[in-house]
């Protein structure tokens, strides 16, 4: 089962060679690497060019942001499922394709944990949802360097590049309601660098996640939502009522539901 591994940088010469490094350390071979440069103009493209032949595909051109970058390597990759280990991101241990692939695979989407690491060199595992719920995907998003997907889903419908910040969670509330399957992998999958423009909380951040709420999420399933987010905190059926919502799809009647429920414990 071969693996695609897509790399975006823009001056990260350091970044990129750390990545590089941990890609050529995996101890499972079936995979192809493919760089997309934005331009870098600080010694980047020299090291691109002197590691080419590691590389499937590569090019060092202006983009029009994070998701237009990632489009492109999109475009070229050829691997059944595919991971964005973007420029000074690895991989947790040189096992970590081994043991994601050292059995069959058929769901849409593999995902597994990720180690935060710090600038100050500190580091701090976050664990990804053992079940994965559209409730949760709704609600709070997975680590993009953690998730392996299948070729064809981003071929077929790559990330709207008119996100800025959060096409990557866009697309797999897009993929859940879909129905697409989601498998968890008990594997630290890689070492997430904190920092960037998905950490910084300003206004475009803020609108952005405004935005998933209005434009990914169908009005009658945010409406759910809105209730099962006060459910949840008085009751364990709203998890099985989420499982209701993904495989049935009975937004109406479970809204109502929940609502007589709801004034019931209300009284």
């Amino acid at each position: 089962m071969k693996v695609s591994i897509i790399t975006i940088n823009y001056n990260n010469l350091e970044g990129l060679k750390q990545t590089c490094q941990s890609i050529q350390q995996q101890t499972f071979r079936d995979w192809e690497w493919l760089v997309i440069d934005g331009g870098s103009t600080e010694g980047d493209r020299a090291f691109i060019e002197a590691h080419q032949d590691l590389m499937a595909y590569w090019c060092s051109e202006k983009d029009r942001g994070v998701y237009n970058a990632q489009n492109k390597g999109i475009a070229h990759a050829t691997g059944d499922y595919m991971i964005f280990m973007n420029s000074g991101d690895t991989f947790y241990a040189p096992t970590v394709l081994e043991q994601v692939f050292s059995q069959p695979r058929e769901a849409d989407v593999l995902y597994g944990d990720w180690m935060l690491q710090f600038p100050d060199g500190n580091e701090e595992l976050r664990q990804a949802p053992r079940t994965f719920s559209l409730y949760f995907i709704c609600r709070d998003n997975i680590c993009h360097q953690a998730m392996f997907i299948k070729n064809a889903l981003m071929k077929q419908s790559p990330y709207d590049e008119s996100y800025r910040l959060y096409a990557d969670w866009a697309k797999w509330i897009e993929l859940a309601l879909k129905g697409c399957t989601f498998q968890y992998v008990p594997v630290t999958v890689c070492r997430f660098l904190v920092g960037g423009m998905s950490c910084v909380m300003d206004d475009r951040l803020w609108a952005e996640r405004n935005r998933l709420d209005t434009d990914a999420i169908p009005p009658a399933m945010m409406e759910t939502l809105h209730i099962m987010d006060r459910f949840t905190k008085m009751h364990p059926l709203a998890l099985e009522a989420d499982d209701l919502i993904k495989k049935k799809k009975i937004y109406k009647k479970l809204i109502h539901t929940a609502i007589r429920i709801i004034h019931l414990l209300d009284r």
